[in-house]
């Protein structure tokens, strides 16, 4: 099964960690994660394209966590560009997906598969002419991909995905497009796509091997903007808030920000992962941490009433209008921040200041002389500050102070 030098002592540690009750599904896993050859390592996407990725992920728990899902990992750069576990122990299920960003038009029978499309109708001249079907490239496909890594899995039960913002221009057995009736299946195409393409995969088999199942393979297209991928995921998160914490809903941009800062360094360095643990640590991220997530939205108020308040005011006290602009986006950022539980020590100590000047210094009527002197207090200790996220940071523990005095 694996053609790597390190084999032996990979299933020897996997063997001893079957010893202390690793899972048959979580073992077979980590082999086919290891397998060389599966996951595109680099170049494939660039930047753009890891970012698309990275927000259908964050797409992905919300909708499982709104389906109730009681368990789920999703690891990065494994086996292909993610792939999802239905648990972080034991797991019996998994998917493996492609997320490609395309920014304009259909995908292609020829790319999608590697190989040329099957003629629309089939007269005796046609026949006649008919060209036997190369298979060279389907290897390198999207499909053929996934195909190979649906065949890697001999015990797991295995689905595969190619997930994208684009359709894909295939004919349907039931009439339409593939295009515009998404998700659907390998199965539901056309059958003389459909037989083609099951030749194709099967021309990756060993000999002897079973035609390979197209139902297992499926399309999906996500409403995700290659340009502008946050606004679904917002949504969908927004509509989760809602249902889960109303007060919060507010935070739903915030939240989906500081998930994809938490999965982003995730699946950065595909080295060998000797146990299922080291995998898991190196590129996955659990429920149990979506959760987490929550959790720590839940102890931040929604400060955004009090803040929107309280930069009204002072803008109608003459403070200008760029710099109450520039705190409302400092202080998302600290919102943000929060959420990821990635505060510096230099801003810890800035908060503290502001904690010990706040109670030392009681508010007159005007909200502007406050704030300014505040800030005058708070440039000389943290002058490599600008003023803007200063004012914001003090505005924060300020609200905090007014909303959770504990």
């Amino acid at each position: 099964m694996i053609d790597d030098c390190s084999v032996p002592s990979l299933v020897a540690k996997v063997h001893r960690e079957d010893a202390l009750s690793i899972s048959a599904g979580a073992a077979e896993l980590l082999l086919v994660a290891n397998k060389p050859g599966l996951t595109e390592t680099g170049g494939g996407h660039g930047a753009k394209g890891v970012d698309f990725q990275r927000w259908w992920a964050v797409l992905r728990m919300v909708e499982m966590e709104r389906a109730n899902e009681p368990d789920f990992l999703l690891l990065f750069e494994t086996v292909q560009d993610v792939t999802e576990l239905n648990s972080v122990n034991t797991p019996t299920r998994a998917r493996v997906y492609q997320v490609k960003k395309k920014d304009r038009g259909e995908w292609t029978w020829s790319v999608l598969t590697g190989t040329t499309a099957p003629p629309k109708k089939k007269s005796s001249t046609t026949a006649s002419k008919a060209v036997t079907p190369t298979f060279t490239k389907v290897s390198d496909s999207a499909l053929g991909k996934l195909q190979l890594s649906l065949a890697a899995f001999n015990k797991l039960p295995v689905e595969a995905y190619f997930i994208s913002n684009a359709g894909c221009d295939i004919p349907l057995a039931a009439g339409g497009n593939a295009a515009t009736s998404m998700p659907c299946s390998l199965a539901d195409f056309a059958p003389e796509h459909s037989q083609l393409l099951a030749q194709a995969l099967h021309s990756l088999s060993a000999d002897g091997s079973p035609v390979p199942d197209l139902t297992k393979l499926k399309l999906k297209r996500v409403a995700i903007h290659p340009d502008e991928p946050s606004s679904y995921v917002i949504k969908s998160a927004l509509e989760l808030l809602t249902q889960r914490s109303p007060p919060h809903a507010g935070q739903a941009a915030s939240f989906v920000e500081s998930l994809v800062t938490k999965i982003s360094p995730l699946g950065r360095h595909t080295d060998t992962c000797s146990s299922f643990g080291d995998l898991v640590k190196q590129r996955g991220f659990a429920r149990h941490e979506f959760i987490s997530a929550l959790g720590a939205l839940e102890t931040i108020p929604d400060h955004s009433a009090y803040l929107n308040d309280w930069l009204t005011q002072l803008q109608s006290e003459g403070m200008d209008f760029m710099v109450v602009t520039a705190m409302r986006a400092e202080a998302a950022r600290v919102v943000r921040e929060q959420l990821t539980g990635a505060t510096l020590p230099v801003v810890q100590s800035l908060h503290d200041f502001c904690d010990v000047w706040l109670d030392a210094n009681a508010r007159g009527l005007g909200l502007r002389p406050y704030f300014e002197a505040g800030l005058a207090a708070l440039r000389q200790d943290f002058s490599s500050f600008r003023d803007a996220e200063l004012l914001a940071r003090f505005a924060m523990r300020a609200i905090k102070k007014c909303v959770d005095p504990n």
